[in-house]
């Protein structure tokens, strides 16, 4: 996508078209903002934003262990 704004409008657009939303739009930790919806088969595809140095930040931690 070409702007970070698009990945939104461009999902928002898929699902209201019927396509099933998987993952609604978020700024990832690297950067993009991202998304994820299926297509007619059911495969995942992602909608990514080129990365933005202003808007990474650290990696979730991993969760701890039992």
């Amino acid at each position: 996508m070409a702007s970070r704004d698009k990945v939104d409008e461009v999902y928002a657009g898929l699902v209201d078209a019927g396509h099933p939303g998987r993952q609604p739009p978020y700024d990832a930790f690297w950067g993009s903002r991202y998304a994820i919806v299926e297509d007619p088969d059911g495969n995942p595809v992602g909608l990514m934003s080129p990365i933005d140095d202003e808007h990474r930040s650290w990696p979730p931690s991993a969760p701890p262990r039992s």
